[in-house]
């Protein structure tokens, strides 16, 4: 079914706003809560059955699930970096699994050393063997695989070590907790883990992540793994402190327990922060709530350019490309975009269907583009799709970025008035 845009000056009212939930799929799975809301939906009834069949495991077992998802999820939403969230739980299970398998010589390991920094030490060297595995596995991969699955930078190594920090809470709490003490402690345990060992493995992450960004120089890479050892060591041993409380001080213990628990979350939100502010595509990285569309951060402004014959250029890889009515674009000009002809055309320029004074660039690749326009709206621009060619206007076509130049006077109005409707 095509739905067609009310017109608002005309007073019409369209079929898409009359029935805007039967709008293509395609483009509500890009909405950011309709999967969590199927799966809080799924939960939710799962709970339900459990409860009306009084059976206390099946619940408990349930609710944790629910709220270590909820953890890592709210960890995903706060990077905005667009990793696969299924990847990530995927490596969630595979890092529980390992800790299982090691477990024998995780306590044996606490056992022989002394309390006082033992599980921090212990168990931060366990919740990163996930992520340097991905960091070291991810150097065998061709690029585009490397920048979607692998380490590359500070966001992707917080995301893999709160995915890593997941599985291991879900292991010691349910299989090693629950039997000792009840299954009433496992909710409030799983809970607090956003502050604890997603806190303590989040900072880690940020630290490799930060030597993979860094790598090309050995010194400060090493030292920013030893920071980030010595950094989560520090926040699990203070948190694992409280135990030391007995007798009249015990009372001190929750307080403790509080203080620790806010500096862990100060301590991983300031990284998270950060993380974005010198990520490489922080352009492209998400806000709270929401997937697509969004607004990219604040960038610095372009230089000054001078003026040049002809009007329209794209800037990428430090040359300037000519664009006018009868410009084509080949895998010459942009090499990491396919080709689906013989004759390696990839983009071209064409006037606007409806607005002949306007041009745009035709996505003529087998590629997904992401733009961000003039007025920091992103989109994607999917094959056959089109983006006015408005200056400002920054494309990425994967492992090449590119932006639109206007050498000369504007294209009719000022582009950050029109880009609301920038696509056809």
């Amino acid at each position: 079914m095509t739905f067609e845009r009310g017109n608002s000056d005309s007073g019409e009212i369209s079929r898409a706003d009359l029935l805007p939930f039967l709008m293509p799929f395609g483009q509500l799975r890009r909405s950011a809560f309709l999967w969590p809301g199927a799966t809080l939906a799924v939960f939710c009834t799962a709970l339900l059955m459990f409860a009306a069949l009084d059976s206390e495991t099946g619940f408990f077992w349930c609710l944790a699930s629910l709220i270590s998802l909820a953890n890592l999820f709210l960890v995903y939403l706060w990077c905005g970096k667009k990793m696969p969230f299924l990847y990530l739980l995927m490596l969630a299970g595979l890092a529980l699994a390992l800790d299982a398998v090691l477990s024998p010589l995780i306590v044996a390991a606490e056992s022989a050393l002394p309390s006082v920094f033992a599980p921090g030490l212990i168990e931060e060297t366990a919740k990163a063997l996930p992520v340097i595995a991905v960091w070291a596995a991810g150097l065998l991969l061709p690029h585009p695989l490397q920048r979607e699955y692998g380490v590359r930078e500070p966001l992707d190594g917080i995301l893999l070590a709160a995915a890593s920090a997941t599985g291991f809470a879900f292991l010691e709490t349910m299989f090693i907790y629950v039997p000792k003490f009840g299954a009433l402690i496992s909710a409030p345990r799983l809970l607090v883990n956003i502050f604890g060992h997603i806190a303590y493995g989040g900072a880690l992450g940020y630290f490799i992540g930060l030597a993979a960004l860094r790598h090309r120089r050995a010194m400060p890479a090493a030292i920013a793994l030893l920071v980030g050892f010595g950094l989560s060591n520090l926040l699990h041993d203070l948190w694992d402190a409280m135990r030391f409380y007995g007798g009249p001080l015990a009372i001190v213990s929750p307080l403790h327990e509080i203080v620790i628990g806010i500096a862990c979350f100060v301590v991983l939100g300031s990284l998270i922060t950060h993380a974005r502010e010198v990520s490489p595509e922080r352009e492209f990285l998400w806000p709270f709530g929401s997937l697509m569309p969004y607004r990219a951060p604040e960038v610095e402004p372009l230089p000054a350019m001078p003026t040049l014959p002809g009007d329209i250029w794209l800037m990428i890889g430090g040359r300037r490309l000519s664009l006018t009515e009868t410009t084509h674009l080949t895998v010459r000009d942009i090499p990491c975009l396919a080709a689906p002809s013989a004759d390696g055309i990839v983009a071209e320029v064409r006037e606007h269907p409806e607005d002949v004074s306007l041009l745009v660039l035709r996505n003529l690749s087998s590629n997904i583009w992401q733009a961000v326009l003039p007025d920091g709206a992103v989109r994607h621009v999917e094959p056959a799709g089109t983006v006015r060619l408005l200056a400002g206007t920054r494309l990425v076509f994967g492992t090449q970025s590119a932006v639109i130049l206007v050498t000369s006077t504007e294209i009719g109005a000022d582009p950050r008035a029109r880009a609301e409707e920038e696509w056809c």
